[in-house]
């Protein structure tokens, strides 16, 4: 008879959990400009009538600063060429 072999739990090394950590920002970032985008051609509608949402130009700060940081994201996650 063979005794049962222990199944050890694995701790994550701090890479995998930067990693992780990560990915869900990315998939968060990502989210959010998508929401952002789908928001703006409204807003530009309104532009083309004389009216410009108070907003618009906050959203499309925050699509530009998402945008940079999701691309950062994707560069520092992605295997080297």
């Amino acid at each position: 008879m063979h005794p049962e072999e222990i199944s050890v739990q694995k701790h994550t090394s701090p890479d995998d959990m930067r990693a992780r950590a990560a990915n869900v920002q990315l998939q968060k970032d990502a989210k959010e400009l998508a929401d952002l985008c789908a928001s703006v051609p409204g807003d530009l509608d309104g532009v083309k009538q004389g009216l410009m949402s108070k907003d618009l130009l906050e959203k499309l700060k925050r699509m530009e600063k998402l945008s940079k940081r999701v691309r950062e994201l994707l560069t520092q996650t992605s295997p080297a060429p």
